[in-house]
């Protein structure tokens, strides 16, 4: 008897003591669990795209479509957070073998590290259509000028406005000429602060940058069928341009000008300009200093611009 009180007088207790700890932690607050950060994976394959129209297509300080305008766009695809990249570029040209267009077929890679990235490349440069320039019996240039560059580019974000570069290609079979061209340059990009320009309203201020491009194009001798495969000295020279960019939502305006100290007898042995042969004085413009403008409209996955905003294109005007 004793012992049945007993062990009801336990148990009883233990029940109070388990209905107070439960109660006590019902009153406690609940320890805060902080989620972890939300971070949203990085993207397996991306796009990068741009339409543009110039008012003369230059590479390197000179003219590809005989100072007129050129269409030009280009097509990119990346993949793993951009670290790959494969894509194609267009330009229109007038060239003395008269392509249809040229074509570059471009990939690589793009390793980071922290404020210093890089872009290691090969590019195919394609002129379909090509056929050579023959004037009164005399062959001027090659039938093929295709040919493959190497690229390695260099950029250092000093700070969030500045940016600075190094870059240098090298082509086995520059032009299809049977030598080698190195280009090597320095460039710089500095966007410049919105309350420069407060006269303008406040969303078309923050999108002003300038830079610049300094650099030397090394080249060797051509040994082609238009030399007799002697050796022909292509002259090397110096280039540099300078302009100013706005950029708003989509839309890139970019003014610049360009210049080489090559003269125009030796920009004709390096384009072999039709005019210099036509007109009889071996002289060509192609290379002298420009002032060339162009209109961009671009879009990626990273900076879709108005494709990302709920009113689309119209947001354009907004």
């Amino acid at each position: 008897m004793t012992s049945k009180l007993f062990l009801k007088g336990a148990a009883a207790a233990l029940a109070s003591l388990l209905c107070f700890g439960q109660a006590e932690a019902a009153d406690m607050a609940a320890p805060k669990v902080m989620p972890p950060e939300a971070k949203a994976p990085d993207p397996i394959i991306g796009f990068a795209f741009y339409s543009q129209l110039a008012s003369d297509y230059n590479f390197r300080g000179v003219s590809q479509s005989d100072r007129q305008y050129s269409y030009q766009s280009f097509f990119e695809a990346q993949f793993f957070n951009n670290l790959a990249y494969a894509g194609f570029y267009t330009w229109q040209t007038r060239l003395p073998t008269r392509p249809d267009f040229e074509f570059d077929l471009v990939a690589g890679i793009r390793p980071v590290f922290d404020k210093l990235s890089f872009d290691l490349g090969v590019i195919y440069y394609y002129y379909p259509g090509e056929t050579p320039l023959i004037i009164n019996g005399t062959q001027f240039t090659t039938r093929n000028t295709d040919f493959i560059e190497y690229a390695g580019k260099a950029l250092y974000q000093a700070t969030p406005e500045l940016a600075i570069g190094a870059n240098v290609f090298f082509a086995p079979n520059y032009l299809g000429q049977h030598t080698n061209g190195t280009y090597a340059s320095g460039t710089i990009a500095y966007t410049l602060p919105a309350a420069w320009f407060s006269f303008l309203p406040e969303a078309y201020a923050g999108g002003f940058s300038i830079s610049g491009e300094g650099g030397h194009y090394f080249l060797g001798a051509a040994k082609t069928s238009a030399t007799g495969f002697i050796p022909f000295d292509l002259p090397s020279y110096n280039y540099g341009n300078v302009g100013v960019s706005w950029a708003y939502k989509n839309l890139l305006v970019d003014l610049r000008f360009h210049t080489t100290d090559l003269n125009p007898t030796q920009c004709f042995n390096l384009t072999t300009d039709p005019k210099g042969i036509l007109r009889g004085t071996g002289r060509s413009d192609w290379c002298g200093d420009a002032v060339i403008g162009s209109i961009r409209w671009q879009a990626s996955t990273t900076n879709p611009g108005v494709y990302a905003e709920p009113g689309g294109f119209l947001n354009i005007f907004r």
